[in-house]
């Protein structure tokens, strides 16, 4: 994990230093719910306009007075500002530094979720997974294999079965197309409203205002009623699918019964104690009951999961604690009596944010004595020498993480930047080939593709300095500078294949620049 001062005095690496989430892809279910609900609300406020000062007057022959005027231009505005402010802010992706890149805590979770997405018939190497720093207890799927996870969800968590339940019932939503048959549903609840709006008006024009008014709010209770009851149906839907990945897989599926349990004891809450997780997937004691009874009747309810999965749980939970809550506390809840390997590197955590550097690197050094084949200790020990300015020591331990890990991109941009940052000539070469690792799995890097521009810029060479650029601001949409770098690289490049890239970078930022003018 890398600083940041967006998280904490020693944080985790933010989106906007490494890989970005695809911009449609940003939107919770629950703001997509939301959204819906407010196009909804702001028609009812807008029928009860219409039908207070529009149909009423009309059909009684009577103007209204000043109050009732008042009264109905409230209720629109009121209406009409939750319905553009609500949308906008659904329609917000979450801020940049709130996506966090740690190579550990992503294997793990890769780690539950690749035989998910094999048993369901999907490509785990197309899964993009975040990991959000919020405390709120939620995950979410989204279109192009994209999961989302809070950190929330996985700190309340009590067992590696309940994150692999979540997992699995996200996955069930990816492999059904939810998503994009939701967005679906959407325009059809709003269609449905509209017409009847305008069957209302049809009604009021008939002098029948009884029936106006019952056509326009059953019309908008029927669409709210698609709506829910469409995402219900999804819910249970990827909760069928999940346990059957599970079964599929011979795991128990009482830790997505035990998430769902914990749910069901908000139930009564009001919207605004509940966990966001309940009010972005619609919940049904239907379920837990569903979940019961296949627990009870599956011979696979009291198996364990393998063995490493809850090791690498512990770690995971001990690492994400010691980094996003307060080094007392951590030190408080793994006290120096506990030398268990979680406590000890929740400990060591504690110590670097605490400012206290060689207790932490002594606690680093047993760990590395202990386990030597263990990466995550050498990479974690790199991080803390580089942050501290030793970058020969930094350079060191990331090589042996590297050398133990070779296929972990994050781990070698660590090492690359460390290259750079000794600002020697001869280093440059070095960075480029291990920037290129990092591409080849993480095409969609910013922060790669800004270290690699530095690189050759370093080196003299214009052209690929410009080609990074530009592969970079693509990656971050922003298209017009896409198309001033992707130019500038052709202009420097001598005819090749990244001369060709660059024309095509060219192409394609025009026309992003053109979508973005029309909109």
């Amino acid at each position: 994990m890398r600083y940041t001062q967006k998280i904490s005095r020693c944080g985790l690496r933010v989106a906007d230093e490494t890989r970005k989430p695809p911009p449609h892809s940003l939107k919770f279910f629950g703001y997509i719910v939301k959204s819906v609900l407010a196009i909804l609300a702001s028609s009812m406020s807008l029928a009860s306009f219409l039908c207070a000062v529009v149909f009423r007057p009309l059909l009684l022959q009577k103007p209204l007075g000043r109050f009732e005027y008042a009264r109905g231009f409230i209720a629109l505005w009121i209406g009409l500002n939750a319905f553009f402010w609500q949308a906008l802010y659904a329609a917000q992706p979450l801020q940049t530094g709130s996506f966090i890149r740690d190579a550990e805590i992503e294997a793990t979770l890769h780690d539950y979720i690749t035989p998910l997405f094999r048993v369901a018939g999907l490509d785990p190497t197309a899964l993009n997974l975040y990991v959000i720093v919020n405390p709120e207890v939620n995950a979410a799927a989204s279109t192009r294999y994209s999961i989302f996870m809070n950190t929330g969800l996985i700190l309340e968590s009590k067992t590696p079965e309940q994150v692999i339940g979540v997992l699995a019932h996200e996955t069930g939503h990816i492999a059904g197309g939810h998503i994009a048959r939701t967005e679906g549903m959407m325009g059809k609840a709003t269609l449905a409203a509209m017409a009847a709006m305008a069957l209302g008006a049809a009604a009021a024009a008939a002098h029948n205002p009884d029936a106006a008014m019952a056509s326009v709010l059953g019309g908008i209770s029927m669409a709210q009623g698609m709506v829910l009851h469409y995402s219900r149906g999804q819910e249970g839907t990827a909760d069928s699918s999940g346990i059957r990945y599970l079964d599929d897989l011979k795991w128990s599926s009482r830790g997505l019964l035990e998430f769902m349990e914990t749910l069901a004891k908000q139930e009564f809450l009001s919207p605004d104690q509940q966990d966001l997780y309940m009010r972005s997937h619609p919940f049904s004691r239907d379920r837990v009951d569903f979940l019961r009874q296949h627990l009870k009747n599956s011979p696979y309810a009291n198996n364990r999961l393998p063995q490493d999965f809850y090791e690498k749980y512990d770690r995971m939970m001990a690492k994400l604690s010691a980094y996003l809550e307060p080094p007392g506390k951590t030190l408080l809840t793994y006290r120096s009596t506990d030398q268990s390997v979680k406590a000890r590197y929740a400990r060591a955590i504690a110590f670097y944010r605490e400012g206290h550097f060689d207790d932490a690197i002594k606690q680093l050094d047993a760990l590395i004595h202990d386990f030597p084949q263990d990466p995550y200790f050498h990479e974690i020990k790199g991080q803390f020498m580089f942050e501290k300015g030793r970058l020969d020591d930094a350079l060191i331990s990331y090589k042996h993480a590297i050398d133990l890990k070779p296929r972990a991109p994050l781990i070698r941009l660590a090492y690359a930047q460390t290259l750079l940052e000794k600002n020697h000539p001869e280093l440059s070469e070095k960075a480029i080939r291990e920037l290129h690792h990092v591409i080849k799995y993480e095409n969609n890097n910013p922060f790669a593709w800004r270290l690699l521009a530095t690189a050759y810029g370093r080196q003299g060479n214009l052209g690929m300095s410009a080609l990074a650029l530009a592969e970079e601001a693509l990656t971050n949409d922003k298209p017009e500078i896409a198309l001033t770098q992707a130019k500038r690289a052709q202009y420097h490049l001598k005819t090749g294949p990244d001369k060709l890239r660059a024309a095509d970078i060219q192409s394609l930022a025009e026309r992003l620049v053109k979508e973005k003018d029309r909109f």
